[in-house]
Parts: C-alpha cells; sequence; structure tokens
C-alpha cells in the first residue's frame, strides 16, 4: 500500500518537477532536416533592446553549452545604415577574442546610456576603448573574411526565414518560441533546459 501511495505521489508531483516542452507553445519546427552538428544559434541586433535583455540568457546557453552555442548579428536592423557595419564589427571582435567585452560596450552605449551608435566614427570608439586604433578597425572591418563571415550570418538569417531579433535556433530546426514560458517561474532556467531538450531531438 505504501508503495502504492508513493507511486501515485510521484506521478502528482512529476509535472512540477520537470518542464514540459510542447510544440507549437515552446518550439517551432521550421524545417524537416536537421544541421549535421548540434547547435543553437542567437541571431542578434545590437540595436535591438530586447537582446540586450536577453544577453543573461545567451550568457547561460553559452556556459551550459560551451560547444554548441553560437550568435549571428543580423543587418536587417539597418539602424542609421548601420547595419552590416555593426554586423562587421561584431566578427573583428569575435576574432580578436574581445566579443564579451565588445558587446557590453556596445549595449551599454546603446541602451544604457541611450546614446545609440550612428557613425563609423562612434563605432571606432568603442574599439578604441579595448585597444584597437581607428585603422586597424577599419581595415579589419573591410578584409574578405570579415566581409565574407557577416555576409554568411545574414545568408544563415534569411534561409531560417529569421525576421526578428533576439531568434534562437536549434539544430537549424527549431525555433525557441518565449512566450510559451511566459508563466515560468524561473524564466531564464527553463529557456536554457528547453534549448537542451531541442538539442537532444
Amino acid at each position: 500500500m505504501k508503495k502504492l501511495l508513493f507511486a501515485v505521489l510521484a506521478l502528482m508531483m512529476w509535472p512540477a518537477a520537470a518542464q514540459q516542452f510542447e510544440e507549437g507553445v515552446h518550439y517551432e519546427v521550421i524545417s524537416e532536416t536537421a544541421s549535421a552538428k548540434p547547435e543553437i544559434k542567437e541571431f542578434f541586433s545590437y540595436f535591438c533592446v530586447h537582446c540586450y535583455r536577453f544577453e543573461s540568457i545567451a550568457k547561460a546557453l553559452a556556459a551550459e553549452y560551451p560547444e554548441q552555442f553560437d550568435k549571428a548579428h543580423v543587418s536587417f536592423i539597418n539602424y542609421k545604415g548601420m547595419g552590416i557595419a555593426m554586423s562587421r564589427a561584431y566578427v573583428v571582435a569575435k576574432q580578436k577574442g574581445m566579443e564579451d567585452e565588445f558587446s557590453s560596450l556596445v549595449f551599454r552605449r546603446n541602451f544604457v546610456e541611450r546614446n545609440m551608435i550612428e557613425t563609423q566614427d562612434q563605432l571606432n570608439g568603442i574599439f578604441a576603448e579595448l585597444g584597437m586604433s581607428a585603422e586597424d578597425a577599419e581595415k579589419a572591418m573591410n578584409s574578405f573574411s570579415v566581409r565574407g563571415m557577416a555576409n554568411k550570418m545574414d545568408r544563415d538569417a534569411g534561409n531560417l526565414r529569421v525576421n526578428a531579433t533576439p531568434t534562437f535556433i536549434v539544430n537549424g530546426k527549431y525555433k525557441i518560441l518565449p512566450q510559451g514560458l511566459q508563466n515560468s517561474e524561473d524564466f531564464s532556467a527553463d529557456f536554457v533546459k528547453l534549448a537542451g531538450f531541442l538539442l537532444q531531438q
């Protein structure tokens, strides 16, 4: 009798103990085929306030899934014509190993100080804070490899029909629907769990 009671209680507690993820509620299938290797990709823009607010979640994903998580800056949010320049600047920062510092400075300027980056000179100022001259920054941004990577990020966004930011795509097949977690007691933790769940699908 005690064993039966324990089993019943365990079943009653299961929904509360584990987040249940459902297609159409927590994620959307956007492709019939998955990527060759497991990946979580955030498509974002430095001109997107919601991306700034999701930075803590992006960092949590990077910490939990360091081999699978990656970010891609999109240029279709073309504030003051700076969309492409910002994508290239992101690639440069990533190649130089200062992605986190660069992102922190840009997001702080745009959404904490409310002094949006509108020109190349202002962008050069961000690089200067990280010890990179304006000449070196612009040379790097105009290099073949950087332009190619920035173009690829936009192509990937187009192929996956990304039209808003931030958008999180898992394995090139599943798009996370953040609104499905709106009643979560721990949004960030459940978001990370959802991404992990989709990695295994």
